[in-house]
């Protein structure tokens, strides 16, 4: 008898953790960089990329500073 009920015990603590799990445990808040946002194309090669990351020059947005300086020599 001591056993089974042992086992009871123990089957009714893992439902409760479960139950616990499934309906009390929020989601991770999302990062601030993660939210969406205004997207923009790079001047040279086309890419989107989210308009906070883009390096911008002359009103035109690139997706890297090796981008920005190509476009600069060929001007």
């Amino acid at each position: 008898m001591p056993l089974r009920t042992l086992l009871i015990l123990i089957a009714v603590a893992i439902i409760v953790m479960a139950a616990r799990r499934l309906f009390f445990n929020k989601p991770p808040a999302t990062p601030a960089s993660r939210k969406s946002g205004k997207m923009v194309q790079c001047a040279s090669c086309g890419i989107y990329i989210p308009e906070a990351e883009a390096l911008t020059d002359a009103g035109r947005s690139y997706c890297s500073r090796a981008h920005l300086e190509e476009d600069q020599r060929q001007s």
